[in-house]
Formats: structure tokens, C-alpha cells, sequence
């Protein structure tokens, strides 16, 4: 695989910075920085997907509330359950995890399956609108007076409101398709090279709490996604209408969960979402021979 493609290949910059982090153990110093800097870019970039006032103009409404249920309600009661399962520190990166909105990257996957991305563009919205409000709420009623609610605020400010705001100025520039898909996974590769790598001694040295982490991964992502799966073609609903619904049951934004547990509390937090990361790499892999016609 050339160079490019690598930089081009969503999967591929993940596997490596998750490799990489932990074979060379990070940034020596300034990782709470980095990481928020890769993941502000990351955002911004991925924002200019998504916009805002179309649930209005394509009157999907009644969709966006579904998929804010799905993410919120049920992703989010399935993680907070297996959450219950690990020690206090993991369980402080599972809440966070519980808390953070769907991950932006929906929007384009739900492009490449086949499925509707009108809906995805509007059920985005609806998440990341409901999530400056929704994920303080959790994160205080669940972690208590250990998370800085103003720390949280000022970081889902810089995380969230600022990328929104600019990406509205990006989607006035002609920037190229490539160039969008390159420094995304650029970001990806600096900010999950960062978490990983501030986790690096976890990784090696407590291999049964990284395969405890990983059977919760496979079971929150794979499970509630293919039992998704399953119910909706039970109900003989299409293929283009059930793909977006799919991966709001599984998806989560896990970049968002990580720099903030690494923000807010130790690296140690981080470990569920950096883990994740990599199953919800998995994921879409399978989902992409999973769906006929899926674009490779």
C-alpha cells in the first residue's frame, strides 16, 4: 500500500496510531494539549458535513428524535450497564463514553453503506445540539463532584461550539474531498498516537483488564449494532432506511470520550474509548462486506 493510500484509509491511520502510541509511548509531554488540538481540527473538519438546519427543510424531524433516543437512550443505558462491571477509573471513561453524542463519522459511513444521508446529516444535528446539554448532565449526575463541570463546559466549548462555528466558514471554501479525508485521518493518527501512548504501560502490563475492556467492546459495538441489524430486517425495513439507524446503535464519538477523560482525569480513563476505538474500526470493516453494494 502506497504511502497516500495509507493517509487516505480510515482504518489503516487508526490501526497505526493505536500501534505506534503504544510501541513508542506518546508525546513526552503536552498530551491533554495535543490531543484537544487534533480533535478540534478533526471535528471542524468533520463538521462541514453536517448541517444544521436541515432537519427543518427535509422535515425529518420525527427521524432525528429516533436516533437521539437510540444513541441516548439505548447505546447509552447499554454502556452505562457494562460500565457497572469495571473499577471507578474505568468507570469514570465508560460514563464519559455513555455521555458523549454519536460519532460524526455516521454521516459519511452512512454514504459509503448505501443509506440515507439526509437523515444521518439531520439525526448529527440532533445529537451534537443535544449533547452541550445532555453530556454535563450526565457526566455531574454520574461521576459527582469528581468531573470540574466547569472544565467540562470550557472543553465541550473548545470540543463542540468553537468546531461548529468554524466548519460553518469551511463549508464556504471549495476544499477538496482528499485533502478533508487526509487531514481527518491525520488528526485521528495524532490524537489516538496520543491517548494510546499515554496509556502505554495499561496496554502492556494488566493484559486482563485490556481483554476484559475489549469482550465489553465487542459486545457494546457488535452486539447492540447487528441485534439492531437483525430487529429492523425482522421488520422487512429497507436497506437504505435502516443502515443510519444501524450505526447510531453503535457509534459513539469515542475521539471526544478520550480527550476529555484525558482533560478531566487521568489516562487511565481513556482506556475503554481508545479500545473502542479500534472494535469500531472492526466494525465498519465487517459492515462494509456485510451490505451489498456497499462502496469499498
Amino acid at each position: 500500500m502506497k504511502a497516500s493510500d495509507v493517509l487516505q484509509s480510515y482504518s489503516a491511520m487508526m490501526m497505526l496510531g493505536l500501534t505506534v502510541g503504544i510501541v513508542v509511548g506518546g508525546f513526552p509531554a503536552f498530551t491533554k494539549e495535543i490531543s484537544m488540538g487534533a480533535l478540534a481540527l478533526l471535528m471542524t473538519i468533520s463538521l462541514t458535513n453536517v448541517r444544521m438546519g436541515e432537519a427543518k427543510a427535509k422535515g425529518l424531524s420525527r427521524d432525528a428524535a429516533l436516533m437521539l433516543l437510540l444513541n441516548y437512550g439505548v447505546l447509552t443505558g447499554v454502556i452505562l450497564l457494562i460500565g457497572s462491571l469495571f473499577s471507578e477509573e474505568l468507570w469514570w471513561g465508560w460514563v464519559l463514553m455513555a455521555a458523549a453524542p454519536s460519532a460524526i463519522s455516521i454521516v459519511p459511513f452512512t454514504s459509503i453503506l448505501g443509506g440515507s444521508t439526509a437523515k444521518a446529516l439531520v439525526s448529527t444535528s440532533a445529537n451534537y445540539m443535544a449533547a452541550l446539554i445532555l453530556m454535563p448532565l450526565i457526566s455531574l449526575a454520574l461521576i459527582g463532584s469528581s468531573v470540574s463541570v466547569s472544565s467540562l463546559v470550557v472543553s465541550l466549548v473548545l470540543l463542540i461550539v468553537f468546531p461548529m462555528a468554524f466548519s460553518r466558514v469551511l463549508m464556504r471554501k471549495d476544499i477538496e474531498k482528499r485533502t478533508k479525508t487526509v487531514v481527518t485521518n491525520l488528526s485521528f493518527f495524532v490524537m489516538i498516537f496520543a491517548v494510546a501512548g499515554s496509556n502505554r504501560n495499561a496496554f502492556i502490563d494488566d493484559i486482563p483488564m485490556v481483554a476484559a475492556v475489549s469482550a465489553a467492546c465487542i459486545v457494546r459495538t457488535f452486539g447492540t449494532g447487528y441485534l439492531t441489524e437483525f430487529v429492523l430486517r425482522r421488520k422487512a425495513v429497507p436497506k437504505e432506511d435502516r443502515i443510519h439507524i444501524v450505526l447510531f446503535s453503535g457509534f459513539k464519538n469515542l475521539g471526544l470520550t478520550a480527550t476529555l477523560a484525558i482533560a478531566l482525569f487521568e489516562p487511565i480513563v481513556a482506556v475503554p474509548a481508545t479500545i473502542c476505538i479500534l472494535f469500531e474500526v472492526l466494525w465498519v470493516i465487517s459492515l462494509l462486506r456485510y451490505y451489498p453494494n456497499a462502496a469499498r
